[in-house]
């Protein structure tokens, strides 16, 4: 559901997407796909040129009230996430695309509970079973088709683990456009990546951490 082809026409797009636990849920009226998407572009400014913690976490409404984000803005060459994260997260609470000619938004929202993949059990030294507990996917369940997918993955698990704890549900919205080549070359430099871990970000790049070889074939 919601892959590249049904967001987008265009094969040479770029896909960006924000992941995180929803703090807030909108009312009902707003819960669109560009309630979301229509603030992506003042978030980017945001994450790039704030100065200061308070500022990256104030200045964009739509972080202050609503969503504490796992990564900033993620970038991905004619790939969404939308496809995998419904496999892996199985009880939906709400999503919808917007319905345009060529560039499409969406947005889902979840229970914070990945799939389990089967019972395992606890034995003790004698091979008595003293628990049994349902085993929950990791990524050494899923054959990922390439860097973007592991990626999100990795940032999904944690995601997970933290709206179980805040008692929040998980967040993606996604659309067409901005540039990945663009966030490869020109990365977050040191001081920007300490500050948004500083802020709440789990992770402090748009792109997957590879090296300079990797970078053209993915």
């Amino acid at each position: 559901m919601y892959a590249f082809h049904e967001l987008c026409n265009e094969t040479g797009y770029s896909f960006c997407y924000l992941l995180g636990v929803l703090k807030k849920v909108p009312k009902e009226s707003d819960l669109r796909p560009d309630f979301f998407t229509d603030e992506f572009e003042w978030l980017l400014n945001v994450e790039e040129q704030s100065d200061t913690v308070r500022q990256t976490q104030k200045r964009c409404p739509l972080i202050k009230r609503y969503i504490l984000p796992s990564a900033p803005l993620t970038m991905a060459p004619a790939w969404t996430p939308f496809p995998i994260a419904f496999s892996v997260l199985p009880r939906c609470v709400q999503h919808k695309r917007l319905e345009g000619e060529f560039h499409n938004s969406a947005f889902a929202i979840w229970h914070p509970e990945l799939a389990s993949v089967g019972e395992n059990n606890l034995m003790d030294d004698t091979g008595k079973v003293l628990a049994s507990f349902n085993r929950r996917i990791t990524a050494s369940d899923i054959e990922f088709e390439n860097i973007h997918a592991r990626h999100f993955f990795w940032l999904l698990q944690m995601t997970v683990e933290r709206a179980k704890k805040m008692r929040r549900h998980v967040v993606l919205a996604g659309t067409p456009g901005f540039s990945y080549a663009n966030s490869v070359k020109h990365d977050e430099p040191p001081h920007s990546r300490i500050r948004l871990l500083e802020s709440g970000y789990l992770y402090p790049s748009r792109v997957p951490h590879v090296g300079p070889a990797s970078t053209t074939n993915q």
